[in-house]
């Protein structure tokens, strides 16, 4: 029961989401709305999470999810002791993956020069495009079908090192991303005692 309330929310709001019309300024108001959206994206029903005991000195907010028993989903980090990465799940939807790159710099434009390269397979449409951080939805042209994906990649530094936050390889549920990008957004180097 839980879970059919749960489901039905989720399509609601994807269905709110996906509503648009003229505004009257004369845009369309789905691109207006979801500027809006991401511009007033806050932590409220986030809470604070340490990334210490897993080897990375990085405080993130993370969204709470219930179960459809209602019960609160802990997040699980999965990292190897002296690896670069870090996967971060909560639930069955909310996935993120961690990269440690190093020295490297401006990983986000390199991003974006790569799925410039993936145009003949995949049209990628961007909502948020700021120097550390992006949003798209990839969708394969009209002609290949598939069903139309979102995803998110930012950088921050801690301790001098190059950190990636981005969705896994498949993306995901746009609301899912979006709490996404509240997560990458509020990400802070933890100041050592």
């Amino acid at each position: 029961m839980m879970k059919n309330i749960f489901l039905s929310l989720i399509a609601a709001g994807l269905l709110l989401v996906s509503c648009g019309g003229e505004n009257t300024d004369g845009t369309e108001g789905s691109e207006n709305n979801e500027n809006n959206e991401i511009e007033n994206l806050g932590v409220e029903g986030m809470n604070e999470f340490s990334l210490v005991p897993y080897d990375l000195n990085l405080s993130i907010m993370l969204p709470e999810v219930a179960s459809s028993t209602g019960a609160s989903i802990e997040p699980t980090v999965k990292h190897d002791d002296g690896d670069y990465l870090w996967f971060l799940d909560i639930g069955n939807h909310f996935h993120l993956v961690i990269e440690d790159f190093g020295k490297e710099q401006n990983k986000v434009a390199g991003e974006k020069k790569r799925l410039a390269d993936l145009e003949k397979i995949f049209k990628i449409e961007y909502t948020i495009d700021e120097p550390g951080i992006i949003m798209y939805k990839r969708e394969l042209h009209e002609d290949l079908g598939g069903k139309p994906s979102y995803h998110c990649y930012g950088e921050t530094t801690v301790d001098g090192y190059t950190i990636v936050l981005r969705s896994n390889d498949d993306g995901g549920h746009k609301p899912v991303i979006n709490d996404m990008v509240t997560t990458i957004k509020s990400a802070k180097e933890l100041k050592k005692s």
